[in-house]
């Protein structure tokens, strides 16, 4: 598979789960919205830096 796409499928699944964890994690962590807006950022920023790891991984 070409690398371009490649990237390009990782970076919107990890925009999915964004989406997802932002409406998600507030209803679950019910008190602590602000805490869950922390989590959900913590949370895409550590799954897309990974995901750009491994598909830096297989470029080289």
């Amino acid at each position: 598979m070409n690398l371009r796409v490649l990237e390009v499928l990782v970076a919107l699944g990890c925009l999915a789960l964004f989406i997802v964890l932002l409406v998600m994690l507030p209803a679950v962590m019910v008190g602590m919205e602000g805490i869950a807006y922390i989590v959900a950022l913590v949370i895409f920023i550590a799954v897309l830096s990974t995901a750009g790891y491994m598909v830096d991984k297989m470029a080289v």
